[in-house]
Parts: structure tokens; C-alpha cells; sequence
């Protein structure tokens, strides 16, 4: 009992982390509590709402950064 407890535990709290890091807490936590391993497996394959991708370096930038960090170019947020 103990053990699939600490299990679904683990995670609950593996899922809600990623979620955090991916900017999507709520549905980290959902899945997570819901789901439990296959809700890792959803978040690890979610999109990530807090990144972007440089139209013209194709590096990773925050979302709501106006210059790309790599290039020094002008960003536009594109849905």
C-alpha cells in the first residue's frame, strides 16, 4: 500500500513539476492527480507556453521577449 502510494505520489509531483516548467501548472497538476504516469508522459509532450522559437536563428526565447537574445532581431508573437 505504502509503495503504490509513494508511486502515484512521485508522479503526481513529476507531472505538476513539468507542467511548471512548460507553463501550463493547472493541466501539470490535473494529469498528474488524474493520470498519474500517463500524465507525465502528456505533459512531457505538451507544448511549452513559456518559449518560442526565433523566426530567423531558430533559437529558444522567452515568449515575451522583444529582441532575440542570438540574433538581435525584433520578435512578433505569433499565436
Amino acid at each position: 500500500m505504502l509503495f503504490w502510494l509513494g508511486f502515484y505520489l512521485f508522479f503526481f509531483l513529476l507531472s505538476t513539476y513539468i507542467g511548471y516548467q512548460k507553463g501550463n501548472l493547472v493541466a501539470g497538476i490535473l494529469l498528474g492527480y488524474v493520470l498519474g504516469p500517463v500524465g507525465v508522459i502528456c505533459m512531457y509532450f505538451s507544448k511549452d507556453r513559456k518559449h518560442m522559437i526565433c523566426q530567423h536563428c531558430h533559437s529558444s526565447i522567452h515568449i515575451q521577449s522583444y529582441f532575440c537574445p542570438q540574433c538581435k532581431t525584433k520578435q512578433l508573437y505569433v499565436a
